[in-house]
């Protein structure tokens, strides 16, 4: 990213967190910057904005962000983007096509022609693109006229999950109806297919973001058998591993069957490392529902979960009662263990947003990674993953037992812990709102067959569709601006009461 698209961001995250007018002396302190270029960032960033001004003006007072639109180009501002290519974005569009096509040579006029870059352009990429690909342990070569990327077929993927950036923000929900994804519609459906059965086998729901990561991972998996013969995948899977795998026979049931419907959706035989590719992301993902209450956790998981609590309580200098956060933030370790085991990764897209919320509780629960990572022998512990751990401990800060009066209902996209939050900051704030239940928006029916006698629905989408009831739009973290606005729609409950 950028310098400018960093003073961007930072912008718009400092106005988001002020519910109020701020001076243009005080953004130029904010973002170490003169006058002039806060004048051009603000007119850039609304100029860029199609749906009108994005930060509003008044003389004498300063800036304010108009609140809702923000929520909104937050989306929007993350889709993935088809022109005007950056030089690292050109580099990451060219690793793309190699690694799809993987051991596949690929000549280097087809795949700079349309960048129009010289030879030393080409070289100077080639050498970036190498670095960046031995982090994956993956080797760039040039053969004759020729690119090639070489390496185990597990490292090949993960490669392209972290580097195509458009598996980084793709929302469920707006798959089947956002063309600007890109995505095989096809491909799309069956997939989604895929995740409703898996979900219907074990009797569970998986949440965002651990769904996204899954329904990735079968979208390159797609790709990729269509444009790489299987026998060019060579890895091999230890015995050990796949008895583990074999010994956990609920799981790898369900992998052999999604993997035998890709089979025939493709037409071709697909190798047995695909069960294992897949088991290895269902057992790194959290999963809600019966399955989880029957199985059990490990010593090394409760030990951690432990340690986590303990060392918390004495940071943030509070008595965390075991009970109260245990059960929950366990069914969260579990998951994030073996994704370290299987150097799985997953994005946290409010990881920004949570280190400017909740600053003190994220480094110190930094810390408390660092000794667990020391502690149990295990890999370094991401700022991705510390940042879902991070919410666990701030429900705890938040958490409110008054009643509330106003029956209220919460629709979100985002992931258990997310969700939860946000219930309870509700709760705290607004003692005199009874929140009902939180569903996705998938699940929107309910509202008439479940909820019909709800006041108020709080939603962290847009919803396109007339809301039968008072309806807000709202920040997953519920910032001050989305309290001011919550207040304000109270009232209006209260005078047509």
């Amino acid at each position: 990213m950028s310098s400018k698209d960093n003073r961007e961001q930072k912008l718009l995250l400092f106005l988001s967190k002020n519910q109020d007018y701020v001076k243009s002396e005080n953004l130029t302190e904010i973002l170490n910057v003169s006058q002039k270029t806060v004048y051009r960032l603000i007119k850039k960033i609304n100029d860029e904005h199609e749906e009108g001004s994005l930060i509003l003006s008044e003389k004498g007072r300063g800036y304010k962000l108009d609140y809702e639109k923000f929520i909104s180009y937050q989306k929007i501002n993350k889709k993935y983007k088809e022109n005007h290519f950056s030089p690292s974005e050109r580099r990451e569009r060219i690793m793309e096509e190699l690694l799809l096509y993987s051991p596949k040579p690929i000549n280097i006029y087809r795949l700079f022609n349309k960048y129009y870059v010289g030879d030393s352009v080409i070289f100077n990429d080639e050498q970036v693109m190498g670095e960046e690909l031995k982090k994956y342990d993956l080797t760039l070569e040039r053969k004759n006229k020729t690119l090639v990327i070489l390496g185990e077929e597990f490292n090949i993927r993960k490669a392209i999950k972290d580097i195509i950036e458009i598996f980084n923000i793709i929302d469920i929900d707006d798959l089947k109806k956002n063309k600007e994804l890109n995505f095989n519609k096809y491909d799309v459906l069956f997939i989604l297919d895929q995740l409703r059965n898996i979900e219907e086998y074990l009797d569970i729901t998986i949440p965002y973001p651990y769904n996204v990561n899954i329904f990735s991972h079968l979208y390159i998996l797609l790709s990729r058998s269509r444009k790489t013969p299987a026998s060019n995948f060579t890895d091999e899977i230890a015995k050990d591993e796949i008895q583990n795998m074999k010994n956990d026979s609920i799981l790898y049931q369900v992998a052999k069957v999604i993997v035998s419907n890709i089979e025939k959706y493709l037409n071709s035989d697909l190798p047995d490392m695909e069960i294992y590719f897949l088991y290895q992301y269902l057992v790194s993902s959290r999963m809600q529902g019966s399955f989880v209450q029957t199985t059990s956790l490990s010593s090394e998981v409760i030990q951690v979960t432990k340690v986590y609590i303990e060392e918390m309580s004495i940071k943030l200098g509070i008595d965390i009662e075991k009970q109260s956060i245990f059960i929950d933030l366990a069914n969260h370790i579990k998951p994030m263990l073996n994704r370290l085991e299987h150097k799985i990764r997953i994005r946290n897209n409010l990881l920004s947003e949570i280190k400017t919320t909740y600053e003190e509780i994220f480094v110190d629960v930094t810390n408390v990674s660092k000794v667990v990572s020391e502690q149990f022998n295990l890999p370094t512990i991401n700022d991705d993953e510390n940042g879902f751990i991070t919410l666990y401990f701030a429900k705890i800060i938040e958490t409110s037992q008054h009643q509330r009066p106003i029956k209220t209902l919460i629709m979100c996209t985002t992931g258990i812990g997310t969700s939860d939050l946000l219930k309870v900051k509700v709760s705290k704030k607004f003692p005199e709102l009874e929140i009902v239940d939180v569903i996705a928006t998938r699940n929107m029916q309910m509202i008439k067959e479940k909820h019909s006698d709800v006041e108020l629905i709080l939603s962290t989408v847009h919803m396109e569709d007339k809301m039968p009831n008072h309806y807000l739009l709202v920040s997953a973290l519920f910032t001050l601006e989305d309290q001011k606005r919550l207040q304000k729609k109270i009232e209006e409950i209260y005078l047509e009461r």
